[in-house]
């Protein structure tokens, strides 16, 4: 008779199967396919559809600032939300069919249609499109960080869903040369087929996450505590207010780029070629992606090797010497120039991005040797109610930006002074943002040996609760 095996120590971290995190990862095309629709509605309205850039940048400012301050109130009410089916798994159902939905439907607005009538239309579908999108993110995130309480393995299902939001973002890049094929006759058409491809996807992906995702802590233990009070004990937390100061200026200064960004190769680089412009993003998106893909697999020995902390820094200076590299190569004379920065520096920096995301699980660890109570969804939230702030303020300022810039939507060729301040509107702010980025990123303070210390505490401790 063979000796039974002995069963696991306690202190060994939990690691969800493989198979789980992959699925898990599915749920990232959805997430991804929403948020990456966002990033094109404001360049389509603006130049095919013709809404003026000020009243676009209003109508989706707003909708994002009350998507941000529901954010916290959501994420406080998924963690202590107890159905037969779990916390987060109702949000995920009821957030995708909303947001694919809206997805489908947002681009039925009619060009013709007085300015007044457009502002309505866009204000409330927008202000569903972000509550769901936003919502569906924090409730998806907050699930996946029950996957592991390994510190390694964190960065592993990180990784995984990476994979699906690179293959989104290259899909997505390729949008604007869709949408413009001969075969749908105009390219509002064109769109609208796009979005309710897109949509499709969100449903479909969603599905497996739904069957087949666990959650661990959907009976959580802990005292209540209420909203505000939950706020003020997860902004105590020294590394969590050094993380979402890093992620503030990381986020702010690119998400002004690459708003911008279209119109520096339309009327710069391309000297209002819009097929060349297109594909030119086209390719830059998805040579990133293809690269990213190709080292993504190399995340899990990255931190083991140097560490998550250590990654996201060298990070956040590479994408500091991008931002530096950048006005460099993006000239008329060699248009294809700018895909160097997308190959030599863009798929280092998706991995750092990668692990500066599988560090917020370590926070949540510490939230809850501090406070005790899982909060995973409350301060998904909160990351994303700081992200919100600021892509409603740089939609707003970009609304700004293209005004003050004066740019001829009439022209294919604009003057040399509007061109000169384009330049100066995409490349500065995204230049002084990753350099304050890497100062916070230079200050986080949780170590391997501290997160690993911090587990086997709570590992203990929840082997002797009730």
């Amino acid at each position: 008779m063979q000796p039974q095996a002995a069963p696991p120590s306690p202190q060994t971290p939990y690691s969800a199967p493989r198979k789980q995190m992959w699925i898990w990862g599915l749920g990232g095309v959805s997430e991804a396919t929403m948020a990456q629709i966002f990033g094109i509605l404001f360049n389509i309205f603006q130049t095919w559809f013709g809404v003026d850039p000020k009243l676009l940048g209003s109508v989706f400012a707003l909708p994002r600032l009350i998507d941000a301050f529901l954010d916290p109130a959501l994420g406080h009410f998924s963690d202590n939300l107890h159905t037969r089916w779990g916390r987060r798994k109702p949000i995920l159902l009821a957030t995708s069919l909303i947001g694919a939905l809206v997805m489908a439907g947002i681009w039925w607005l009619d060009p013709s249609w007085p300015q007044w009538v457009q502002a309505i239309y866009l204000f409330v579908f927008a202000t569903t499109y972000y509550c769901a999108l936003g919502t569906f993110g924090m409730s998806h995130q907050a699930l996946g960080y029950e996957l592991t309480d390994d510190y390694h393995e964190r960065s592993r299902f990180i990784a995984i869903k990476a994979v699906f939001t690179t293959l989104v973002t290259m899909m997505v890049s390729w949008s604007y040369k869709t949408a413009d094929l001969p075969f749908f006759g105009d390219r509002i058409t064109g769109i609208r087929w796009v979005g309710f491809f897109f949509a499709c996807l969100v449903v479909c992906f969603t599905i497996p996450v739904l069957r087949h995702s666990k959650e661990r802590f959907a009976r959580s233990s802990g005292e209540h505590a209420g909203l505000l009070t939950s706020l003020r004990q997860a902004m105590g937390l020294q590394p969590f207010r050094v993380y979402i100061a890093m992620r503030f200026f990381s986020a702010f200064g690119l998400v002004i780029f690459n708003q911008l960004n279209f119109f520096i190769n339309l009327y710069f680089v391309c000297s209002g070629n819009q097929s060349q412009a297109y594909e030119i993003m086209g390719w830059s998106l998805t040579l990133t992606a293809l690269l990213s893909l190709a080292l993504m697999p190399l995340v899990p020995k990255i931190s083991k090797k140097i560490g998550k902390r250590t990654g996201f820094i060298i990070s956040s200076g590479l994408a500091l010497f991008q931002a530096v590299l950048v006005p460099l190569l993006y000239t008329p004379s060699n248009p294809y120039l700018q895909l160097v920065a997308a190959a030599v520096t863009a798929p280092l920096i998706a991995i750092g991005v990668v692990l500066r995301d599988a560090i917020v699980p370590d926070i949540c660890d510490l939230d809850e040797l501090t406070h005790g109570k899982r909060r995973e969804g409350l301060l998904s939230a909160a990351i994303a109610f700081v992200y919100k702030l600021e892509v409603s303020l740089c939609v707003f300022i970009v609304g700004l930006l293209l005004a003050w810039v004066g740019l001829d939507q009439s022209l294919s060729t604009q003057s040399p002074d509007a061109i000169t301040r384009l330049q100066w509107a995409t490349f500065a702010p995204n230049i002084l943002c990753s350099a304050l980025a890497f100062f916070f990123a230079t200050r986080f303070s949780i170590t391997e040996d501290q997160a690993r210390q911090t587990i086997q505490t709570l590992i203990q401790r929840r082997s002797q609760a009730p």
